[in-house]
């Protein structure tokens, strides 16, 4: 949570004051209406724009002789936080309103979905433009807010690491991946298809981790949870393909294929369950998790009976593997709005 404080009379603010753009957006994230903070955020970003622009048009940092120019106040109302009073603060205001926006993008994609019309054409679209925005947004602050301020802090809570940022757009990457499998799903389309699609919702995952284990510091205790959900999701994900793609060679009468694929499954649904996916998942994913495994336990049973009583096909010694299609892989550009506010430096 940050705040505008007082400009000294080092310089001179055009328009207005942000200050009220700025409490209009913390008290609709306080509120958790997402709609409403992305709408106040929108007005607030060209304003913050201003300010930023100017900085970086003057020639380092402008001297305010000791005089209060800008604070950003960590934590919140209940449980107000330390201020800082640099211009140097104007980084962590740009990560995190614009990383506050992107999640309220996140959230309104679950409130489509979640929708009565649930997973029809209208909502999907609707939540995959949204979360292809979000995915945009961390990735932009990765790139272009976090490495322009070196200056700050070398210990840094995750939050404003660039690493961090990289993770979160995968991770909507993939979400979007997964609107495409549900999606083929519903359409009916080949299961070889669906399998590919899960292996890159496997592959986009193993991106957010490599990510989050290049991160070495953790102040929110946010890596945990996040590294042991996107070890966990994909296992299982990569699990299901090998499961599908296990079906698509036993039909085809590719029996010593199939056994070695749906061993395989088995194998990445136990790392799964060991990477900790069961105890971040919510209660419908927890249960498709269940399903998932489950099947891929009943058919390697009665795979490898047949095949030892019936077939008798050779299992190859190599691992199996799965072809990859990822339909999310460019998620667009994201940059700050047209600046509204120009500050005068004297």
């Amino acid at each position: 949570v940050g705040s505008f404080g007082c400009f000294a009379s080092s310089f001179v603010v055009l328009i207005f004051d942000p200050l009220q753009l700025r409490e209009a957006v913390a008290a609709a994230t306080m509120q958790g209406d997402s709609a409403a903070a992305a709408a106040a955020i929108d007005l607030y970003l060209p304003v913050l724009h201003g300010v930023v622009s100017s900085v970086a048009a003057h020639d380092g940092l402008p001297s305010t002789g000791g005089r209060l120019v800008f604070a950003w106040t960590s934590g919140g109302d209940k449980e107000p936080g330390k201020q800082y009073y640099s211009l140097y603060t104007l980084g962590y205001e740009v990560c995190m309103i614009v990383s506050t926006r992107a999640y309220c993008e996140c959230n309104l994609a679950a409130q489509e979905l979640e929708s009565p019309s649930g997973m029809g054409d209208e909502p999907s679209k609707k939540a995959l433009a949204l979360l292809k925005s979000a995915a945009s947004m961390f990735a932009a602050i990765a790139s272009h807010v976090l490495p322009l301020n070196e200056s700050l802090p070398v210990q840094r809570s995750l939050e404003v690491l660039p690493l961090y940022h990289r993770s979160l757009e995968l991770l909507c990457r993939t979400s979007c991946q997964l609107l495409a499998i549900n999606q083929a799903v519903i359409r009916g389309m080949s299961v070889p298809l669906v399998a590919k699609l899960y292996s890159g919702a496997s592959q986009l995952c193993g991106l957010s981790l490599q990510h989050l284990s290049g991160l070495n510091s953790d102040w929110n205790d946010v890596d945990p949870s996040l590294r042991n959900f996107a070890s966990g999701a994909c296992h299982y994900f990569l699990g299901v393909a090998l499961q599908l793609q296990a079906k698509t060679e036993w039909e085809a009468g590719k029996h010593g294929e199939a056994v070695s694929q749906i061993r395989e499954s088995k194998h990445r649904f136990d790392k799964a369950y060991s990477g900790g996916i069961m105890h971040y998942a919510s209660k419908s994913l927890s249960e498709r998790v269940d399903s998932d495994r489950t099947q891929t336990v009943n058919l390697l049973a009665l795979y490898e009976k047949e095949n030892g009583m019936v077939y008798f096909a050779r299992i190859p010694a190599e691992d199996p593997s799965v072809e990859t299609k990822v339909v999310a892989a460019e998620t667009g550009h994201w940059s700050m709005p047209a600046p509204t506010i120009r500050v005068v430096f004297r």
